[in-house]
């Protein structure tokens, strides 16, 4: 193979997931959807850096290099199609905001203050509660598709009107979605985000229900009076007045666990039909929320453990393959690998041969999808492949779609062994021929890892079982990727062993390993049965999820960040849990734990029973190196309006107005070094040393906020509420009194 010299992809993105962890906690980061595909208004797939989706926004986040939307620095070409890919975002209700690599370098801490302005209500929020609330409950499978439909009939005869089918890939969902909307036979649309989608839709629609005209709504088609209309989110939700309320008697929502929450509640509020059935695969969000949760009343559910046991999807058997590859050092970003630090790990010929190697040895002539860690490592693959005389090619979102079909339709009809991908094939595409997968790119997402194992999990005659090969690099606990057999939470590990089997088999199979004896079907494969691995299953995302970060820890006391800080460091608070993440190390608490380090140092409890009390508090024996903090708060009760609001201008100008006024008198403006001693004070070093001094100790304690109108800040809203007239004529004297006691006058 060819040397070439190692392409690191752009460390931009990278850094805006570093600076979104510091302010919100890497836990966090599953709220960030990477890469976020939407189709511009005609109708071309387009990329988002970063989306954040809640019930009442769709949030866009580009990161661009310094000049790139500049057309004196760029083509027209590119200038113009950016300019219409940020156009197409606005124009679908996006709020688009956007940071340059340079700014992410060199004003971190600006960056991340407007990180917290812009993003800080959106990302604690999710979709769910703009969706019905009918009764239900999960019914377990008895039998698949008619079990299925059983249940939807039998769920409307009790006035149910939406549920969900969670149905692992391979399994028909659609076909049942297809089949049950047909028994209702009124008129029927199809919801779904990607192109790919909605063809496959209309497909399965013409074939089941062939006497329904079926028509596509998306992009310039709008083929609006057919009893069937497959169309895409985006086209439906912006001219959803196009449509009458009881337009349709039966909605679809494919692949409900990444609608985009506006759009969906626009279709959801809007329409008023007969029933409305969502289908998911994946079991959790990329926000890391249950898709359970989101509609409540699941008629149906089979996960691919209980489809594989019922012979609905082929059987899966594994084999670890070590690597010397060394990742332990790889930095996370949130829950995500640092993708410089990890691409300059995997892109070694050593390992792209170790691929080739195993494939030629062990599985040669099947046909195999190797999953990669970039676009480029795919491309890299394929190449490996070639070299060997092997019928591979790379395949991503970027080629052009009908260069993407004809690779996979090649692939189908096998004048292709081996895809080497990156996620293109993680959702809306599978093919039941496929024998084999290649784990080869690292991950710590359960959704990612569980769409690519969908790709290859459909039955077909002459496919016995489906082959993982898990490609295992040297890692720590905390930066550990995810296997197959750390999905399944099995501890035992021997090679080509069945991971999930039909019926008993995974354990009468077990019986004859432990015997000594090994099972006709492994006579074939490349093992030896005595060689046992005991895998360690710890996940820090799990070990997180029902913990407190340490940002968190802070506003639940009534003591200061630094503090708290100051205690971590010098071993009087120890964490239960530590996750590193590039030079620091994120810290979590149990409840427990909180609760005995506020007993053990005298700190009370802050919640919102108690918080105005002990906003009260916290100013009366407030401690002073400067004079900023009871200036912010003269200026906060001074100029609030009825929601305890005040305009960040308004707010600046108060500050520069108290400062003046004293050096108009003849008085020292700030007794330390200040740019309020300044002849002319600087309007923009003012509000940078408002926000980054006393608002922040504010704001560390929940007393005060940044507004979501960017515009504004505000008091905490159950302080507001509950402080009287009298309490704020008393707080602004003891501010006054304060400042006294600081001059020494």
């Amino acid at each position: 193979m060819k040397e070439e010299k190692i392409k690191l992809a752009s460390g931009a993105e990278d850094k805006f997931v570093e600076l979104f962890s510091e302010v919100f906690g890497p836990e966090k980061t599953s709220n960030l959807l990477i890469q976020y595909g939407i189709n511009d208004i005609y109708g071309k797939s387009r990329y988002i850096d970063f989306a954040v989706l809640t019930e009442k926004e769709k949030i866009a986040i580009e990161i661009d290099g310094e000049g790139i939307h500049e057309p004196g620095k760029v083509s027209h070409e590119k200038y113009y199609d950016d300019l219409l890919k940020q156009n197409s975002i606005i124009f679908q209700d996006w709020k688009l905001y956007r940071w340059t690599d340079g700014q992410l370098k060199r004003f971190p801490d600006l960056v991340k203050d407007q990180m917290m302005t812009f993003l800080g209500d959106a990302i604690e929020e999710s979709i769910e509660d703009y969706l019905p609330q009918p009764k239900g409950a999960v019914l377990e499978l008895r039998e698949h598709q008619e079990e299925a439909l059983e249940s939807l009939r039998r769920m409307r005869s009790e006035g149910d009107t939406i549920a969900l089918l969670y149905h692992a890939t391979g399994t028909g969902k659609t076909v049942t979605a297809v089949e049950d909307a047909r028994s209702i036979g009124g008129k029927t649309l199809f919801i779904g985000h990607t192109q790919e989608l909605i063809e496959q839709a209309k497909g399965t629609f013409e074939k089941l229900w062939s006497e329904a005209t079926c028509g596509v709504y998306m992009g310039e088609v709008k083929e609006k009076e057919a009893q069937v209309i497959c169309g895409s989110v985006q086209s439906v939700s912006r001219n959803i007045e196009e449509f009458k309320e009881e337009e349709f008697d039966y909605i679809i929502i494919d692949e409900a666990h990444h609608g985009a929450a506006d759009s969906y509640k626009k279709i959801l509020s809007h329409f008023k039909p007969r029933f409305t059935l969502g289908l998911s695969a994946t079991p959790e969000r990329a926000d890391g929320e249950d898709v359970l949760e989101l509609f409540k009343n699941v008629a149906h559910k089979i996960d691919l453990e209980t489809a594989v046991k019922q012979g609905i999807l082929a059987e899966v058997r594994c084999i670890r393959v070590k690597t010397n590859v060394d990742i332990s050092d790889v930095r996370i970003r949130g829950i995500k690998y640092d993708s410089r630090d990890l691409e300059s790990k995997l892109f070694v010929p050593e390992r792209n041969n170790l691929l080739v190697d195993t494939y030629i040895n062990y599985v040669k002539g099947k046909r195999t999808v190797v999953f990669c860690a970039s676009v480029h490592n795919a491309e890299q693959v394929a190449e490996a492949f070639k070299e060997k005389g092997i019928k591979a090619e790379a395949v991503s979102g970027g080629l052009k779609k009908s260069k993407r079909d004809r690779i996979l339709k090649d692939y189908e009809e096998g004048r292709i062994t081996v895809l080497c991908a990156c996620d293109l094939l993680n959702e809306g595409w599978d093919s039941s021929r496929t024998e084999v997968l290649f784990m080869a790119r690292p991950t710590m997402s359960k959704t990612i890892y569980m769409q690519q194992l969908g790709r290859g999990t459909r039955k077909a005659e002459g496919k016995d079982y489906l082959l993982v090969f898990d490609f295992i690099d040297n890692s720590t606990l905390f930066n550990a990727p995810l296997s197959t057999h750390r999905m399944f939470n099995m501890e035992q590990y021997v090679p080509g062993a069945l991971v999930l089997g039909f019926g008993d088999r995974k354990f009468k199979e077990a019986d004859f390993l432990r015997k000594g004896e090994k099972p006709v079907e492994l006579i074939d494969l490349p093992v030896d049965i005595m060689d046992l691995e005991h895998i360690n299953l710890f996940n820090w995302q799990e070990e997180a999820k029902n913990m407190i970060s340490q940002i968190e820890f802070v506003r639940r006391v009534d003591v200061q960040a630094e503090t708290i800080g100051r205690y971590i460091k010098e071993g009087k608070i120890v964490a239960d849990l530590e996750v590193p993440c590039a030079s620091t190390a994120f810290k979590y608490f149990k409840e427990e734990t909180v609760l005995k380090y506020a007993e053990k140092f005298g700190w009370d409890i802050i919640d919102d029973s108690n918080i105005c009390e002990k906003f009260i508090a916290y100013v009366e024996k407030m401690t002073m190196s400067a004079s900023y903090k009871p200036v912010l708060l003269k200026a906060m009760l001074a100029e609030a309006d009825s929601k305890g609001r005040v305009l960040v201008e308004d707010l600046l100008d108060f500050f520069i107005d108290f400062y003046e006024d004293r050096k108009a008198r003849g008085l020292v403006a700030e007794k330390k070094k200040s740019l309020y001693n300044d002849e002319v004070i600087d309007r923009r070093k003012a509000k940078a040393n408002i926000f980054s001094n006393p608002f922040k100790r504010f704001e560390d304690m929940r007393f005060m906020e940044k507004c979501r109108d960017i515009e504004y800040v505000q008091f905490n809203k159950k302080i507001w509420k509950k402080l009287t007239v009298e309490e704020k004529v008393r707080l602004d004297g003891v501010c006054e009194e304060k400042l006294k006691g600081y001059y020494g006058e």
